[in-house]
């Protein structure tokens, strides 16, 4: 099939890897794709799957008329079988632009549904975001909707790699520097266990309009000399050799790649119970959760990672079998391709409205 895949937005970060993931296993598995992408966020070049077509296009919003005719010219020597959105932008001019002859599949990525719900398919990262589709409306009901998770290259290793703890122990934790993440929670909890007498460093990688917060938050804990911030993370591999325990603190997450990412090189996770990590693994077995915004429960979680090695090598072992089992690069091409070749058949015998 010809197959378009499109974000029109930022170019980084967990939905640009989702983004490039697709790509590139499309490409490889004999798809020819055309990535989509805005004029205003260009990625890094050396980010673009090899063998993927790219074009750029100005957009100023979902009612950007414009923006559908230009991208309509652009297809008419493409011809594509099928389009794919990463974002309620995507998905408003794919329909405009295809002229509605196309399947247009929206990939869920948060809760947020309103804006996706006039696509033709849906393929929701978690069970708990096809719920929320199919509670927004009769019209969604009717159309094909596939979960397929996010995707994480790992071996097929039934035991994760040799990690040595540093001395002092390490904690990260990375992302954007947006409320919603949680990161004052994390660095309220490294000022609990700073003052409880604990040995530690910490990490905490990323950028964004947060920082100055965070920042002076640290300060006021008299974390200065234990808690560091390397800015934007672009090398997540080496950020995550550095550290020995992950902290996830979010108030509302999907489904992110920060947690695979962690467990395929075989780090401890502790999580927030946001909706997606439950989905993703099991408290008590796989990670250890933390209640959302309640730095107490973090701290107290988080020194049972860092007083209980046992604990920490059970947890981290557990995580990665089940990140090879259910979120390898093998096992969600498996059913992305699945997905997509049914959506495919079901609109050969109906007709896209």
């Amino acid at each position: 099939m010809r197959i378009v895949n499109s974000v029109l937005g930022d170019a980084t970060g967990g939905r640009w890897q989702v983004v490039c993931d697709y790509s590139r296993v499309l490409s490889q598995h004999g798809h020819a794709v055309l990535m989509l992408l805005s004029e205003n966020h260009r990625p890094d070049p050396g980010s673009i799957p090899a063998g993927v077509s790219v074009e750029y296009i100005r957009n100023r919003g979902h009612y950007d008329y414009l923006a559908a005719w230009s991208a309509s010219r652009r297809f008419q020597d493409f011809a594509p079988h099928l389009a794919i959105a990463h974002c309620s932008r995507s998905v408003a001019l794919l329909k405009r632009a295809t002229r509605r002859s196309v399947p247009v599949v929206a990939v869920t990525h948060s809760n947020k549904v309103k804006r996706l719900l006039q696509a033709d398919a849906y393929l929701p990262l978690t069970s708990h975001i096809e719920q929320t589709l199919k509670q927004a409306g009769r019209a969604s009901l009717r159309k094909p909707c596939f979960v397929v998770p996010n995707m994480i290259a790992v071996e097929a290793s039934l035991l994760p790699p040799v990690r040595q703890r540093h001395p002092p122990l390490r904690i990260g934790a990375l992302g954007r520097f947006d409320k919603v993440k949680g990161f004052d929670v994390f660095v309220e909890a490294l000022g609990l266990l700073h003052a409880r007498g604990l040995t530690f460093e910490a990490i905490l990688g990323g950028s964004g309009i947060e920082r100055p917060r965070l920042t002076r938050q640290a300060q006021q804990l008299d974390l200065s000399k234990r808690l560091s911030f390397p800015g934007w993370v672009t090398q997540v591999d080496r950020f995550l050799a550095d550290v020995d325990i992950l902290v996830v603190p979010a108030r509302s997450d999907a489904f992110g790649l920060t947690p695979l990412q962690a467990a395929a090189s075989g780090i401890p996770l502790l999580l927030s119970t946001a909706t997606g990590h439950g989905e993703m693994f099991e408290d008590e077995t796989e990670a250890l959760f933390c209640e959302i915004g309640d730095p107490h429960s973090t701290a107290q979680q988080l020194m049972r990672l860092m007083t209980d090695s046992e604990l920490a090598e059970r947890l981290r072992q557990a995580a990665h079998r089940r990140t090879v089992r259910d979120y390898s690069t093998t096992e969600v091409s498996e059913r992305l391709l699945y997905a997509l070749e049914n959506i495919s058949k079901y609109y050969e015998i109906h007709r896209v409205r």
